[in-house]
């Protein structure tokens, strides 16, 4: 069996072979920075590594046991991610945002921390009320908090879709309202 995901940054295809899952990814090597491949499930994502110049492309290519995915929620796939990591990552953050390292320790809600944990990075805004998570949006692709698709809205912020999630001081989900 194999899946093809197709996004903004690239493609990523996977190949089942017995109980190997065989990951390659490809994105344009004119993006400059460090970019990491994930793969997406029902139940989670895995990381599959990080993209290594080849051939005038950004590319990578992993065998990784299927058991495994499994055991992270990404099997069987659902969609694929190239992120962009470091400080070339960094240097895109909208005003008045900033990066945080594993959102889910924020909130409250144990079932939003469970869904929060995977993601190692977000953009955070903080307020007098609490705080606002944003995370990249891809259509078509796995949502990020499941459970809070109806407390959240999507915006473009330097370009890039993101959805955005509203959290009291405590970490309580809120409804993120109108722009």
């Amino acid at each position: 069996m194999e899946w093809s995901f197709d996004g903004p940054n690239g493609a990523v295809t996977v190949c089942q072979e017995g109980e190997r899952a065989i990951c390659r990814a490809i994105c344009p090597d004119d993006r400059g920075g460090l970019w990491k491949a994930w793969l997406l499930g029902e139940g989670g994502k895995a990381l599959l590594g990080t993209l290594v110049p080849e051939g005038g492309a950004m590319r990578l290519r992993r065998s990784i046991d299927v058991a495994q995915l499994e055991r992270q929620g990404a099997w069987p796939p659902t969609g694929a991610e190239l992120v962009l990591m470091g400080a070339a990552a960094r240097g895109g953050i909208p005003s008045g945002w900033q990066w945080t390292d594993c959102p889910g320790r924020l909130v409250g809600d144990a079932g939003v921390r469970k869904a929060l944990h995977p993601v190692e990075r977000a953009l955070i805004q903080r307020d007098g009320e609490g705080f606002r998570l944003a995370l990249p949006f891809v259509p078509g692709g796995a949502f990020p908090i499941p459970a809070l698709f109806c407390l959240s809205r999507v915006e473009v912020l330097n370009g890039k879709r993101y959805v955005l999630f509203q959290f009291s001081r405590r970490g309580c989900p809120r409804f993120m309202g109108d722009p």
